[in-house]
């Protein structure tokens, strides 16, 4: 049998996995509303940290392209937070845009194969995001292309966001997921003349839903998702090394990246 694309196949399981526009849609399976509320919340923090390190001010414009929008929870954090911002949003879920289009009228989606969006009006971006996307791509030549495409699709100072978990090795854990070790990614930022300006973790073991001990565990989320997060905030600020059974997901970095 033919192997499917990776743009078919994510806009097939996109489109099939929105039903009601939740956040456990768009989240973590299987971590659930308040959990998957607490994780967006991390990815905001990230956000915000790296846009002060850029100095882009509140009060005047500059233009985001945010790629792999999902249901728009950034579209909404910048239309209150940078309204002097401009904002595009990308999917690659027709289910998703149509959704946005119909439920946020300020600001612009478009339905995007990451890997061949070109603005017909031939902007470019002072930030380009793209947060927990690009280990979705299982192909390692359309994640370069999609990585390629987003980097062109800056202004010449601009600054490229994304997110990436860098094991030492890379890995695929299932149908859906392809964590790039920190050699590809050192050596794909090197291909297209790009360099590492920052990196942060946005979690302690948030996306896990807490440690790997099952009784420690157990206690710990019967507590609820709000003093969980309070915890990951209080190890990630405090630097506590991460036990060795952290799940990949919970080393995802975001990583700021600018022409070299």
């Amino acid at each position: 049998m033919t192997k499917q694309p990776d743009h078919a196949r994510l806009r097939e399981f996109w489109n099939r996995r929105y039903v009601a526009f939740t956040l456990s849609e768009s989240g973590c399976l299987g971590a659930g509303e308040g959990l998957n509320d607490r994780i967006y919340a991390c990815k905001l923090q990230a956000l915000r940290r790296a846009i002060a390190a850029l100095e882009l001010p509140r009060d005047t414009p500059w233009s985001v392209l945010d790629a792999g929008c999902g249901q728009g929870h950034f579209a909404r954090f910048y239309r209150a937070e940078y309204p002097a911002s401009s904002y595009v949003g990308l999917d690659i879920s027709e289910r998703a845009i149509t959704h946005l289009q119909r439920t946020i009228l300020d600001a612009e989606f478009q339905v995007a194969d990451l890997c061949e969006w070109d603005d017909a009006r031939g902007r470019r971006f002072d930030i380009v995001q793209s947060f927990e996307v690009l280990h979705l791509i299982l192909d390692d030549h359309a994640m370069l292309r999609a990585l390629a495409n987003l980097a062109r699709c800056l202004v010449p100072r601009g600054a490229l966001l994304v997110t990436a978990a860098l094991p030492d090795q890379t890995m695929q854990r299932s149908g859906y997921l392809r964590y790039r070790s920190r050699a590809f990614w050192d050596n794909a930022i090197a291909s297209l003349g790009l360099r590492l300006v920052a990196q942060q973790p946005m979690y302690y073991w948030l996306p896990a839903g807490g440690p790997a001990n099952k009784y420690l565990r157990y206690a710990l989320t019967r507590v609820g998702p709000g003093a969980l997060y309070a915890i990951d905030r209080t190890a990630l600020r405090l630097g506590l090394p991460r036990p060795a059974s952290a799940d990949v997901d919970s080393r995802m970095r975001l990583l700021t990246l600018q022409r070299a």
